[in-house]
């Protein structure tokens, strides 16, 4: 028997089947279950603190969590039950409008009379991860966090982060890669001067305490040349940069989070050998690689040496130095590499990652060659993002997997184990 059905019956039927569809992802989206968390932050520079609080609607989903219990934490307040066992904070949470309160000290002294987080009467720079502690959780299956973060302020305090601002001093907190979202990275609070810019896809902030000194429009205009190159590199760059700046007594350096990085208002965007302490340090924000570290040899060579080539690489590409020049710095860089023997030492110091970044211009010139330059380290970096923590296998593997043989440049023996 022949069946004929009207273009009206099947454009029916495609509707009610959409209907359908739409119906179990809306059913589906409704039972995920999230939970509000919402972080306050009241600064109180004249206490030289923070007091935080932490509330979650829901502790039937967010069950339990623990932390290391610091000397920077004090008068932890909860309702549920807090007990502190084994040098850790232990909160059962209340099945609904869990809430916690605690002291944190801000100031800290990373070497004698350098601070890698302080607090005045006029400003306070700091990084979250060490206002809000980290945590293991228990949750209920699948729950995930719904996450913001508000700022209490002095009278005529600004506050910046390197998360998206929602409205005033509220910013929304969201890690895909965690269920659990913690407010990480550098911030900044007090009376500050901050440039902004969109550059490339990211919306870029440079701040610092006013009167610091800070270069802060020409470290925007460096980035409007040197950041394109950063996100074709690597394939993936943050929505939002914050770069953090103050002069002494902070630490005379520079130190990356996921999405913001302090630099010493002192540091040149380019030093005298040719390579940039900025992109230095954009490079470990972007990758995020480190080094396996054992007891007395590490991989620490590989994130060190990848971010100070690259902070060579990037401004060579980005038109800032000829040929001459780019090969002028990889000469200076291996007469200062030239005495060492191992670079798998237990810190990457900077002889090492000098000759580090000599091996990874070697690496590059061979990959290039051995794949009729379709492929360069490039491609490396971006196959070792995913892994994070890299050991030496895992750089070889990388390579090897676009030349499809043994790398030679890697079978040196400046990677044997001191």
């Amino acid at each position: 028997m022949l069946i004929r059905f009207s273009f009206f019956q099947v454009r029916l039927t495609s509707w009610l089947l959409l209907v359908g569809f739409l119906a179990i992802a809306s059913v589906q989206a409704e039972e995920a279950p999230v939970y509000q968390l919402h972080y306050t932050v009241k600064l109180e520079p004249e206490k030289d603190r923070a007091r935080v609080t932490i509330e979650v609607d829901r502790g039937d989903l967010l069950r339990h969590l623990s932390f290391r219990m610091r000397d920077r934490y004090s008068k932890i307040e909860t309702n549920g039950t807090f007990v502190v066992k084994d040098g850790r904070g232990v909160w059962d949470l209340p099945e609904k409008n869990a809430r916690m309160t605690l002291l944190v000290k801000i100031t800290n002294e990373r070497d004698p009379g350098r601070f890698d987080a302080r607090m005045t009467k006029d400003w306070a720079i700091f990084r979250g991860d060490n206002i809000i502690p980290a945590v293991y959780t228990d949750e209920a299956p699948g729950a995930e966090s719904k996450a913001t973060l508000t700022f209490k302020l002095p009278k005529g305090w600004s506050i910046e982060t390197g998360w998206p601002r929602i409205k005033g001093n509220t910013f929304r907190i969201d890690n895909p890669e965690r269920r659990f979202d913690r407010p990480i990275g550098w911030m900044i609070a007090g009376k500050l001067g901050t440039r902004r810019n969109q550059v490339g896809n990211t919306n870029v902030a440079v701040s610092a305490p006013q009167g610091e000194g800070t270069r802060r429009m020409d470290t925007l205009t460096f980035l409007t040349f040197v950041w394109p190159q950063m996100q074709q590199a690597f394939g993936q760059t943050p929505d939002k940069l914050l770069i953090v700046s103050a002069g002494d007594p902070m630490w005379r350096g520079g130190l990356s989070a996921s999405n913001s990085l302090f630099l010493h208002a002192d540091r040149p965007l380019v030093t005298e050998d040719g390579t940039s302490p900025l992109v230095h340090e954009l490079v470990h924000m972007v990758t995020r690689i480190s080094g396996v570290l054992e007891d007395d040899s590490s991989d620490d060579w590989i994130a060190e040496g990848l971010a100070e080539w690259y902070s060579v690489e990037l401004m060579f590409r980005a038109g800032a130095m000829n040929r001459e020049r780019r090969q002028q710095i990889m000469s200076r860089l291996s007469k200062r590499g030239e005495d060492v023997t191992f670079l798998r030492q237990a810190r990457s110091t900077g002889a090492v990652t000098a000759r580090a970044v000599v091996l990874f211009d070697e690496l590059n010139q061979e990959i290039r060659l051995r794949t009729n330059n379709q492929h360069d380290l490039d491609d490396v970096v971006r196959a070792l993002i995913p892994v994070r923590k890299v050991a030496l296998d895992d750089l070889r593997q990388a390579a090897e997997n676009l030349v499809g043989d043994t790398v030679t440049t890697l079978q040196t023996p400046l990677l044997k184990t001191p």
